[in-house]
Formats: structure tokens, C-alpha cells, sequence
């Protein structure tokens, strides 16, 4: 279940303070680095729970951190606060010069701490491999909380071992449930075990997202992953399990991730796993969808019915199947939906007017993610230990550029 909001009190209280701030013209004074660092943890945690308001309250928040690092002298650092709050804010995405300008501020070079913000300015910075052998004597336990835990996110963006990777990113969720970075550490996990043919790991850990974490501005990242992941391990999947998860999610967020489904399931040639998902179509008349039109239930019905068709295609009935996709309403779908018609109907007609020359494909157009909510990612965000978001994503590719490919290889 999700924790008890309090993003009310707490970004009041932010406005009130950016306010003061503002009318100062200064940084704030006497506000302890450490406490504004808890505050910008806060924040990120209501990020991870959906709340829209602290993206941009974030942004400002982490000016300010800035700002309090940047005024202190080397003698603030003996505090033991304040050097653990630096490199904290470091592994939060913060500015790496405010690091480096205090690097020496925080001891020796043999003093563990400094070890950890050298260890962490390398990483920042792109030296991975000197930033992992720097961290590998560390045990995230000793320190424990937030802190532990982003030190083992850290390292698990790291290595390239999955055992290692994955033992660090299990560290970072248990030394910080219910935060961001639990959040960063499962959808990481969801593609090691993807990766490594793990369904039952894989199940395990897009469940508790799915109950966690779905209304995360990151959401988007874990529907491609969780599509990907079904249908690349369909054959080995407990579609059940599927299904439980899927049940389990508000309906927006149901249907769209089910559409996503069936999408990527068409592409993949997987008719079974459409054919099992399908039992998750709204009905008529159901409460659940009292609320909705009957137009909107038309429309996600047509685009139902439209991944069944093409799934179901064979070579005894590629005529018959045209002929209904060519009923299709193509309002109700997405540009990708369309240019994935219009590839199929191509190749059918091919198949059944061999004569007649291929037409012309329209221009690709990237599709408009009519699924909706969980398209609507935040901008300008910062993820937490990551300063290159595409690096924490991967190099992973929507699936829906197999459209693209498919009429490449028509044309």
C-alpha cells in the first residue's frame, strides 16, 4: 500500500521558504545544509508517489542545497552532518563542482568519507571503473537509511555483473523502501531479470512497483519494461501472475499498460498472450466503468479488436482479416496503431493481389501515446543518483519502433 500523503504540508512549507528566499535575495541563512538535503529526499519521495507539484518544487529545492554547500567554509565540514549531507546531495544529481570545490574539505584521501565523495565525483564525471573500485570496499549497511542506500544504487548502476548488480539494487530498496530510489532499484531489477530469463524474479518485482509505485513520473520506463518483459518470456511466463498485477492497477493505468500489451504482443507475433489479456477488456455496464462513455469503451474495444486481427492472421485467411481491418474506425487509434495498418494491409494485399505494386508508405510519424496517463512524464526531472538519465534507462527502445523497421523493410 501506498504511505500516507504529506506532500501538502511539505511543499507549503517550501513555497513559504523559496519565498523568503526570494525577498532576501540571499541564500538562506543559518539553514543547516543537511536539513535542506532531508527536505530535497522528501520531495523526491512525493515525486515517487505521483505528486506533480514537487517536480518543480524539486528544481528550486536543489538551487538552494546548492546554494548552502557553497557558502560554508572547511571548518563546517569536521561536521560529520555536513560531509555525509554533501556527498548525499551529490548522488541526488546535484552540481559535481560543488563536490569538487569541497572535496578536500572532507579529510585525507584515506578517510573513508573522502574515499566516497572521490569515488563519487568519478562517477559523476564518467569514470565508471574508478568509481566502482572506490566503492567496492563499502558496505551500504554500515551507514544504513538513505545514505546506504545511495551508495548501493550507485554501485549497481556500475557494475556489469547482474549477480552483483542486482544483490546492490535489493540493498538500496530495503535500506529505503517506499523512496525514489526503491523506485530507480526495481525498474533496474526488472530489466536484469528480463535480461537473465527470470520470470518468477521478474514477477516479483514489477508486483511490488505496480502496487508502489505506479503513479511515478517513471512509470512510463516500467510499462515498456513490463511489456517487453511479458512478451519476450511469454512462453515461460505464469500469465496468471500477469494478469494479478494487471487487475491490481487503477483502471487508467490498466487499460493503458494492456493496450501496451497487446501492441507490443502484435508486433512480437505472440497471439496467445493477447488472447490471455483480453479477459481485461472493460465490459459494458460494469461498475468499475459507470463513469466512462460509451464512446470511450468503443474506442478501446476497436483497438482491441485491431491487435486481435493482425495477431490472428494466417495465410488461409489474410483476405478475410483485410476485409475487417478495413472496417476499423482508424480515429480511434494511435499514429503508430495506423502505420502498423497500413504496413499489414500492404503486405495482405501483396500476398493476395501479388500484381499489384506496393504502395507507397506514408511518413513515419512518432506515436501520439494515446494510452494516456502513464505518458505523462515529467520534465526537466532529475533521477536520484543519476545525472544521465538515457544511461539509467539503458539504451531500452519502445518497442514501437518495430513499426518503423516493418515499413523500412516494406518500402
Amino acid at each position: 500500500m501506498m504511505r500516507p500523503r504529506h506532500s501538502a504540508n511539505l511543499l507549503a512549507a517550501g513555497f513559504i521558504l523559496m519565498a523568503f528566499v526570494a525577498e532576501a535575495g540571499t541564500a538562506v541563512p543559518n539553514m543547516e545544509p543537511h536539513r535542506l538535503v532531508r527536505s530535497l529526499q522528501r520531495i523526491q519521495d512525493e515525486i515517487a508517489d505521483g505528486d506533480k507539484a514537487a517536480v518543480g518544487m524539486q528544481l528550486e529545492m536543489t538551487r538552494l542545497v546548492d546554494q548552502s554547500f557553497r557558502r560554508l567554509g572547511v571548518d563546517a565540514f569536521e561536521d560529520v552532518r555536513t560531509a555525509t549531507a554533501l556527498i548525499s546531495y551529490s548522488m541526488l544529481g546535484g552540481n559535481p563542482s560543488t563536490l569538487e570545490e569541497h572535496l578536500a574539505d572532507l579529510g585525507s584521501e584515506k578517510s573513508e568519507l573522502a574515499e566516497l565523495g572521490y569515488a563519487v565525483l568519478s562517477y559523476q564525471k564518467g569514470a565508471s571503473q574508478e568509481a566502482l573500485v572506490r566503492l567496492r570496499a563499502i558496505d551500504p549497511y554500515r551507514y544504513g537509511g538513505l545514505f546506504g542506500a545511495s551508495i548501493a544504487l550507485v554501485r549497481g548502476l556500475l557494475t556489469e555483473d547482474d549477480l552483483e548488480a542486482v544483490a546492490d539494487f535489493d540493498t538500496a530498496r530495503l535500506l529505503a523502501p517506499g523512496t525514489l530510489i526503491e523506485e530507480a532499484a526495481l525498474r533496474r531489477l526488472m530489466s536484469i531479470h528480463r535480461r537473465d530469463g527470470n520470470t518468477e524474479a521478474f514477477l516479483r518485482v514489477a508486483s511490488r512497483y505496480a502496487r508502489r509505485f505506479v503513479a511515478s513520473p517513471y512509470a512510463l520506463q516500467y510499462a515498456q519494461e513490463f511489456a517487453a518483459g511479458v512478451v519476450a518470456l511469454g512462453d515461460r511466463m505464469d500469465m496468471d501472475k500477469v494478469l494479478e498485477i494487471l487487475k491490481f492497477m487503477p483502471r487508467p493505468y490498466r487499460e493503458a499498460l494492456t493496450l501496451r500489451l497487446m501492441h507490443t504482443a502484435t508486433i512480437e507475433g505472440k497471439p496467445d498472450i493477447i488472447t490471455r489479456i483480453d479477459s481485461l477488456a472493460p465490459k459494458s455496464g460494469s461498475g468499475e466503468r459507470a463513469e466512462v462513455t460509451q464512446e470511450e469503451l468503443a474506442d478501446y474495444s476497436a483497438r482491441q479488436q485491431f491487435y486481435s486481427l493482425i495477431a490472428g492472421i494466417t495465410s488461409s485467411n489474410v483476405r478475410e482479416v483485410a476485409v475487417e481491418l478495413r472496417k476499423l474506425d482508424t480515429n480511434v487509434l494511435t499514429d503508430g496503431d495506423r502505420n502498423l495498418l497500413r504496413a499489414v494491409l500492404a503486405v495482405a494485399d501483396a500476398v493476395t493481389n501479388p500484381v499489384q505494386p506496393l504502395p507507397e508508405p506514408e511518413s513515419v510519424k512518432q506515436p501520439d501515446h494515446r494510452e494516456g496517463i502513464l505518458y505523462e512524464a515529467a520534465t526537466q526531472q532529475v533521477e536520484p543518483v543519476l545525472n544521465d538519465f538515457e544511461d539509467f534507462v539503458g539504451g531500452m527502445r519502445s518497442t514501437l519502433e518495430a513499426v518503423d523497421q516493418l515499413l523500412e523493410e516494406i518500402e
